[in-house]
């Protein structure tokens, strides 16, 4: 007889707890930390683990943009950094819809826009992060962009993304608890 893991439970009732839910602490470079207080369980199907691929491929795209502009133009790293990271965003909502929340609605235009409006805050605080870096630390370039990047991907834009993608939390329910083995 196989025990019912926690993992594979559900509680339905007022108030509804999520059992899969936990903490995560991410400590940035230049010591800041950003808190992750729950993630739902259909996080646990594997989409954060393809979304952190799509991130890590979109911040390839970034840093390349960046560096080229700072190493093949001679373009000053602050001026640079926004060309950057807009390249980086286009891979990021190419990435996230289709491949990380295996969305197939025909919501493009919507999501488009409501992407666009998360991303317009993660930019700002992107770009605000990695100026404060370079201008008033001596964080490395390419390191000041990773830090940057992970604090604004890990704090804001998942947990956002995944309303916008992932559509709407499953609907409470009342009654017992019911584990699946």
């Amino acid at each position: 007889m196989q025990r019912p893991s926690v993992m594979n439970c559900t509680v339905r009732g007022a108030p509804q707890k999520r059992l899969r839910s936990f903490f995560i602490l991410v400590r940035g470079f230049a010591g800041s930390a950003v808190a992750w207080w729950s993630l739902p369980a259909k996080d646990m199907d594997g989409t954060l683990m393809r979304s952190a691929g799509v991130g890590v491929l979109a911040t390839g795209v970034d840093l390349a943009f960046l560096s080229i502009l700072v190493s093949g133009f001679g373009v000053a790293p602050q001026v640079a950094n926004l060309p950057a990271l807009v390249g980086g965003l286009a891979a990021q909502f190419v990435g996230n819809k289709y491949f990380a929340f295996r969305d197939r609605s025909r919501a493009l235009l919507r999501q488009g826009l409501l992407f666009g409006v998360v991303e317009a805050g993660a930019l700002a605080l992107n770009a605000g992060l990695f100026h404060l870096l370079v201008t008033f630390s001596r964080t490395p370039l390419l390191a000041a962009r990773l830090v940057a990047t992970a604090a604004v991907y890990f704090g804001f834009s998942y947990p956002i993304w995944r309303r916008i993608f992932g559509g709407r939390p499953p609907k409470k329910e009342e009654g017992n608890s019911s584990c699946s083995s």
